[in-house]
């Protein structure tokens, strides 16, 4: 009896939260002129929780592989935290005026997307000291493509820095190349700089990173009032959404 019981609320809440789910990424898609409905995880292990604690512990909006004009093909994702919900809210999805704890806007940029930046085709990120598939949060990475103009592959490890809202990545050890090759001969070719408010990021970079093969960049804000098109992945919030 008590397996039916549960059976039947892990039923209920799934699909409480599934419609959710759905009525989130259609919101999101429409206020913010997407051309598909990002994917959409909402609540926790029980979603219907919230109806008692008048709180979403987690929403996160994610999406794959969006060609972003002067940036490439990225994967963007938007995170609120502890946000503050009615029982109306859970119930529909519609999270208008709920106000999150935490605002994170992530943007990924694999080795085609910084590749497209460099010129190069067949650039590879990893990790310069981990070679484990996932690797490690690094301020560093490694870098191995072939230049314009070369025959051959080059290796080298850039670091990975923000100087005020500009990113800069900057070659600071040659790996692997023909040995007539210094570093001076392949800096420019692996070096590369950006003003990240001009990313599709919440506001300018707090964080610049390697992860998995790709460069992640962050941004940040607290206690942020949400509007569905705030949570899209490539729109920054409306100005006055955070105090």
């Amino acid at each position: 009896m008590i397996t039916v019981i549960g059976a039947g609320f892990w039923l209920v809440d799934s699909s409480l939260a599934a419609r959710a789910e759905r009525n989130i990424s259609r919101a999101v898609a429409e206020s913010a002129n997407l051309e598909e409905e990002p994917a959409v995880y909402a609540g926790s292990s029980i979603y219907t929780a919230a109806l008692i604690s008048g709180e979403l512990g987690h929403v996160s909006v994610n999406m794959l592989d969006v060609p972003v004009p002067g940036v490439g093909v990225v994967n963007a994702r938007t995170e609120v935290q502890n946000v503050e919900v009615t029982r109306e809210q859970v119930l529909s999805g519609d999270l208008t005026g709920a106000r999150a704890e935490l605002f994170t806007r992530t943007l990924r940029m694999d080795g085609v997307a910084l590749g497209s930046h460099l010129g190069m085709t067949d650039l590879d990120i990893s990790h310069p000291t981990d070679i484990s598939p996932s690797g490690g949060m690094a301020s560093e990475a490694q870098l191995t493509g072939t230049p314009e103009g070369f025959e051959d592959p080059v290796s080298v490890v850039v670091t990975l820095r923000l100087v005020g809202s500009e990113f800069q990545m900057v070659p600071v050890t040659l790996i692997d190349a023909h040995p007539d090759l210094t570093l001076d001969d392949v800096a420019s070719d692996f070096s590369w700089r950006v003003d990240t408010r001009t990313l599709p990021l919440a506001d300018r970079a707090l964080a610049a990173y390697l992860s998995g093969g790709s460069i992640h960049f962050q941004s940040e804000a607290r206690n942020v009032e949400i509007t569905m098109r705030a949570l899209s992945p490539l729109a920054a919030p409306e100005e006055d959404s955070a105090d």
